[in-house]
């Protein structure tokens, strides 16, 4: 099993703090990026990691617990300060006071310094930054998906824009005699990020259908209506069996069928990977093919359970996945 560089505790001071928030439940994203060697990926990833999972953690936390509309416009405010105050970040400048203050969060000065610091060595667009808070804020507005395009662009925001900058993150190389990483121009990272980003998303929605319609009081749902109707599917018979525990042949169709678009998502992005081929050095090659493969074995797992996302077994398990860098690094061994 290839040994990962960074753990929990790696790093100290503003870049701690954010290092403390991205390694959170040590989810996937967390557990792969730690194989990358340059410490400026390393940190850089954790702050940009860290303050998207402020922000939707405070989110999801907000839509899984009873609230009222004050409750939502108060939480509509916070978002923006956060927006602002990356905005600012973005740009070179210290962040307002005010926006500090409402972002609510107890080590925000230490997470401003870390963003700050990441933004300045990996500058990316910063309407990737624009979008993904335009998904937080259509998360709290409530107003779900009447057509699958209408998913799409809610999913630019909430998981192409994060998948794009973490591509950056990856492929950016050092400018000479600087300290900033600058994206290869060859690459269509944009394109790629979407794709990539779509697929993931995609994959898992699908992973966590169950539990995200039993969140909360009436539940979270990241489906298109007109999906749903295609497929004779209603949101009252997706309850009943998420309740049940077992998926009615109509959720099951909708489920092949969505799984099919990511997977097409997914060919389209490796497409736009391989100008990629050879510039990455072993561990961002490890890194990236990991991250995209643990999505892909996401969806077979979900099409060798019948395309039954209730019953739980579809989820890959931590041994699934250790099979799967142990594959990579093989890979690359008898590559080299």
């Amino acid at each position: 099993m290839p040994r990962a560089v960074w753990a929990p505790g790696a790093l100290s001071g503003a870049d701690g703090v954010a290092e403390s928030i991205a390694a959170k439940d040590l989810n996937n994203l967390y557990r792969t990026s730690c194989h990358l060697r340059n410490k400026d990926r390393y940190r850089a990833f954790c702050a940009a990691y860290a303050v998207m999972r402020v922000v939707d953690d405070y989110v999801d936390d907000l839509l899984a617990q009873p609230h009222t509309e004050s409750d939502r416009t108060q939480a509509l405010e916070v978002v923006s300060a956060w927006h602002r105050l990356a905005g600012a970040c973005l740009s070179g400048q210290r962040p307002a006071p005010e926006d500090l203050m409402r972002c609510n969060h107890p080590r925000i000065d230490e997470l401003a310094v870390a963003f700050s610091a990441a933004a300045r060595r990996f500058p990316v667009p910063g309407h990737l930054w624009d979008d993904f808070f335009a998904a937080m804020r259509q998360d709290l507005v409530g107003q779900g998906f009447r057509t699958y395009d209408d998913f799409l662009e809610y999913a630019f925001g909430a998981a192409a824009a994060p998948t794009t900058i973490y591509l950056h993150l990856i492929a950016a190389e050092r400018r000479r005699g600087e300290d900033s990483f600058d994206a290869p121009q060859d690459f269509d990272m944009m394109r790629c990020g979407r794709s990539l980003g779509c697929f993931a998303y995609l994959a898992h929605v699908l992973r966590d259908l169950r539990e995200d319609l039993t969140t909360g009081e009436e539940g979270l749902l990241y489906l298109a209506i007109d999906d749903l109707t295609a497929h004779g599917v209603t949101v009252t018979s997706l309850k009943r069996d998420a309740a049940a525990g077992a998926a009615s042949s109509e959720q099951r169709a909708l489920v092949q069928d969505l799984a099919g678009r990511a997977s097409r998502l997914a060919q389209e992005g490796r497409r736009y990977l391989a100008a990629l081929d050879g510039s990455l050095s072993d561990d961002r090659a490890f890194v990236l093919e990991l991250i995209v493969r643990i999505y892909e074995a996401v969806l077979r797992k979900i099409a060798a359970c019948s395309y039954d996302v209730m019953t739980e077994r579809h989820k890959l398990t931590g041994t699934e996945k250790e099979r799967i860098a142990l594959q990579i690094a093989s890979e690359q061994s008898m590559a080299s």
